[in-house]
């Protein structure tokens, strides 16, 4: 049932009506899904099993109960990891994580934001890490990069406010691991937690593996305010001249989620380790699906073999997905 939406904090109707949803392998061996509602203020999870024709209520998490400082914290997506090393996947719920038992793992405290991604994406640190940005103008960053297992901030840029967009991908081979950016003034960091550049990437919505190399384009859309539609756009980050370059405009095509301009789904779908796009028509009644036409030299697994990736395919259901 719906309920009284004010019990999730505020009057605002559709902000309790804030709906995620995942598969994640909390026991290790078997896929279980999680259901998540609230985000703004109060949160809750529940975990269920579906084995032998039954489905039974494995956890339930409320932040209402015992679990205030975690009131606050989810993004419009979730991820889902194995932050702590166990061997069984944990809910990054942005600002918090949630153990696989449905206890809470940490809260940072650094409140919501509308991007977020988890990944290896230091090179020379153990274990995963956490890109997110925060809305709240008196969140202490308006970018924060954090262990993903302990919460333990690597660096954080303050903003003092809404800082909407955030992106993190290979875009540089000039450093090892990643690179992250955002508006707001943050600029463009690497992996180490240095600042390389107050000039930034012009797009921060998705990542994309496109053409031959190791590095990683950029899958945005040109925004049409006027018309009120976007047009999916792939681009590469010419980290030499600092300014992208146009590989491909999906004519004929719609991103979704107004300003956001998200792709319907990003994956490896075929199986080469590049990522093919699916966009909808303007109408909405076709789906189509883009290959890459660039050949490789690489060969390495198709990237539905990596556990962490296949789930991240799963949960772009979320509310503003993000690149898996």
């Amino acid at each position: 049932a719906r309920g009284d939406i004010s019990d999730w904090g505020d009057d605002y109707g559709n902000r309790g009506d804030r709906f995620l949803g995942a598969v994640a392998y909390l026991d290790g061996e078997r896929p279980s899904f999680v259901m998540c509602r609230g985000y703004y203020e109060k949160t809750a999870l529940a975990a269920y099993d579906y084995r032998d024709g039954e489905l039974d209520l494995r956890w339930q998490f409320d932040s209402t109960e015992g679990n205030e400082d975690y009131e606050g914290q989810g993004n419009h997506q979730l991820s889902v990891a194995d932050v702590d090393g166990d061997g069984r996947d944990e809910i990054v719920y942005g600002a918090c994580v949630i153990d696989h038992d449905g206890t809470g793992l940490y809260t940072t405290g650094w409140q919501h934001g509308d991007a977020l991604h988890c990944g290896d994406f230091a090179p020379d640190r153990e274990g995963l890490e956490v890109y997110q940005v925060h809305e709240p103008e008196d969140a202490p960053h308006g970018a924060s990069f954090r262990d993903a297992g302990t919460g333990e901030l690597i660096w954080g840029e303050y903003t003092g406010t809404d800082t909407g967009r955030g992106m993190i991908a290979d875009i540089d081979p000039t450093h090892d691991g990643a690179e992250a950016w955002a508006p707001a003034g943050v600029g463009l960091w690497n992996a180490d937690g240095e600042k390389i550049s107050d000039e930034i990437p012009e797009s921060y919505n998705f990542g994309v593996w496109w053409t031959g190399d190791l590095q990683r384009e950029l899958l945005d859309h040109d925004w049409d305010g006027d018309a009120g539609r976007g047009i999916g756009n792939i681009e590469r980050w010419d980290h030499e001249a600092g300014e992208l370059e146009r590989l491909k405009t999906f004519e004929g095509t719609r991103s979704n989620n107004w300003t956001k301009g998200n792709p319907c789904l990003s994956a490896d779908l075929l199986g080469d380790w590049r990522e093919e796009v699916v966009w909808r028509e303007p109408d909405s009644e076709h789906l189509r699906l883009y290959a890459t036409p660039h050949p490789t030299d690489h060969r390495i697994p198709t990237l539905l073999h990596d556990p962490q990736y296949r789930l991240a395919v799963a949960w772009q259901n979320v509310a503003y997905n993000q690149p898996p």
